[in-house]
């Protein structure tokens, strides 16, 4: 089962995400890696598609 919320530790691809409009749900400190933050966003299908796409480019 994939999980419902998708942690995002690059502030760049966080920012990609809502000018694409994907909507921030939380942004918490890291559990792994000290003094970072997360960007939690609602995992989706769209979301999923969009990570993708952002990947390929390389952005």
């Amino acid at each position: 089962m994939t999980e419902k919320f998708k942690c995002i530790l690059s502030m760049r691809v966080a920012k990609h995400l809502v000018v694409e409009g994907f909507t921030v749900v939380d942004i918490e400190p890291s559990r792994r890696y000290k003094g970072k933050l997360v960007f939690v966003f609602l995992n989706t299908p769209n979301l999923e598609e969009e990570l993708k796409k952002f990947e390929r480019r390389g952005a």
